[in-house]
């Protein structure tokens, strides 16, 4: 199984929240993607491939101030109904990841603020950059 298979099917089987999930190249071409069965796309494809595009180059600007701040490891935008998440990847593409952002009247929490459980997130992605 290709590594970027794997590293979206497990990410799909951590947590119900994940919508979607690709990873996509320095030129912004979607690798491998997946969704969640049954989930509605809320954005058009189209739109979501310019909000990659547009993640890859927000990475790339931040690169610039790498030698001050360290190398950037996630970046989040919440919106009232999605998180969109992405991480660059040591290969130098970058994986985005899509969950769902309930509303605070359909959880215990009184804002939006819910954890992504980057925690998590994180120690997938690290499992499968050390398989070589």
């Amino acid at each position: 199984m290709e590594k970027y298979e794997q590293l979206l099917n497990m990410l799909m089987d951590f947590n119900e929240s994940v919508r979607f999930g690709a990873v996509c190249n320095p030129q912004g071409e979607i690798l491998w993607h997946t969704q969640r069965e049954g989930v509605k796309n809320i954005v058009p494809y189209e739109d979501t491939k310019q909000t990659i595009l547009r993640a890859i180059d927000a990475w790339r600007g931040n690169s610039k101030i790498k030698d001050h701040v360290g190398k950037g490891l996630y970046s989040i935008t919440s919106y009232e109904k999605i998180k969109r998440i992405s991480i660059p990847l040591d290969d130098g593409n970058t994986l985005f990841i899509s969950i769902n952002n309930e509303p605070p009247s359909k959880t215990k929490t009184k804002s939006y603020g819910q954890l992504a459980e980057m925690g998590k997130i994180l120690s997938i992605v690290d499992f499968i950059k050390s398989k070589k």
